[in-house]
């Protein structure tokens, strides 16, 4: 009776583990990529534009510690 009940909750586990998984691989979406952004225009007393991210730099400099105090 035991080995009979611990087997029927381990087929359940395992049954229920699988349709959870194909049930949320169903419904997984792939998102197109975000198109470029262009600089556009701001307007007001300054007008400027608000330029696209840049990217990395490709040799940044390492992190070394300044002396003094740290105002923020």
């Amino acid at each position: 009776m035991t080995k009979q009940t611990i087997m029927a909750i381990a087929i359940a586990a395992i049954a229920c583990a699988a349709w959870a998984s194909s049930a949320s691989a169903a419904k997984h979406k792939h998102r197109a990529p975000a198109p470029a952004v262009q600089a556009e225009v701001i307007p007001g007393v300054n007008p400027m534009t608000n330029s696209p991210p840049i990217p990395a730099v490709a040799n940044p400099a390492p992190v070394t510690h300044q002396p003094g105090v740290n105002p923020m």
